[in-house]
């Protein structure tokens, strides 16, 4: 073989080689790409998850925090009145013990 030859012949052997080595490289970069986007991705979508969680969360908490302003109300009103129908009953009692003498 001659000098050019040779030459030649290591030249392919040296660009079938990087070819190779770039080849797997590369294989591993997209595995290692698929691998976090796999991952990565399902994190984020979670993360907006809980947050639309903890959103709805404290829009139920408002909103019983409402009804129990709303029925506190409503049992200081009734309250009232049993307190009133309490004291007529009463004195009623009274007036039948005093018509029953």
């Amino acid at each position: 073989m001659t000098e050019d030859q040779n030459t030649i012949a290591n030249q392919v052997q040296t660009e079938s080689i990087v070819k190779k080595i770039l080849t797997s490289e590369v294989k591993y970069i997209i595995g290692i790409v698929i691998f976090l986007v796999g991952v990565v991705a399902p994190y984020y979508d979670i993360k907006t998850e809980i947050a639309l969680i903890k959103q709805n969360h404290i829009a139920h908490i408002e909103t019983m925090e409402k009804q129990i302003e709303t029925n506190s109300t409503d049992i200081k009103s009734l309250t009232e009145t049993q307190v009133k129908l309490m004291t007529v009953i009463a004195e009623n009692s009274v007036r039948l013990t005093n018509l029953e003498k």
